[in-house]
């Protein structure tokens, strides 16, 4: 878990945090596998905690930014386990484009850039965009996946 403490901003990283950042370490591992019906709610709730992120990027809330890290590197790792599970090499790709966003966000947040953090704001969003427009489609009550994806 990525901490930030200190009147100067003394920065301490755990050691998850930083190999998920560096190296893409900690796949889905010992969490439960998504289903189309629990699919929905993770991405609701990763909707929530981007949200966060930029809040907290915005306000240079540096411990809090890698708390957001630290929930959605796992996350995006089942997302990606999820369409790995169904053969979508498309959706896979864009999920590894997500977790590089991550990571340059991870980064930024490391260094105190803010601007370097609003930019993988920006990119993780743009990604997350191009994949709901490729692989999800509204219904009457929400969205569901796309039919073949």
């Amino acid at each position: 878990m990525m901490r930030w403490s200190g009147a100067k901003g003394t920065l301490a990283v755990g050691v998850c945090a930083l190999a998920m950042v560096a190296g893409g370490a900690g796949a889905a591992e010992g969490q439960e596998a998504l289903t189309e019906e629990t699919y929905g709610p993770t991405m609701s709730e990763i909707r929530l905690i981007v949200g966060d992120a930029e809040l907290h990027v915005d306000a240079r809330y540096w411990p809090e930014l890698g708390e957001d890290l630290d929930k959605l590197f796992p996350m995006f790792r089942q997302i990606e386990a999820f369409w790995t599970a169904r053969g979508n090499e498309d959706a896979v790709g864009r999920v590894g484009t997500t977790i590089e966003a991550l990571r340059e966000i991870g980064n930024a947040g490391i260094a105190m850039e803010q601007g370097r953090a609003r930019a993988g704001i920006r990119a993780l969003r743009g990604t997350c965009q191009s994949c709901h427009d490729a692989h999800r489609e509204e219904t009457a009550d929400g969205y569901r996946i796309k039919s073949g994806s």
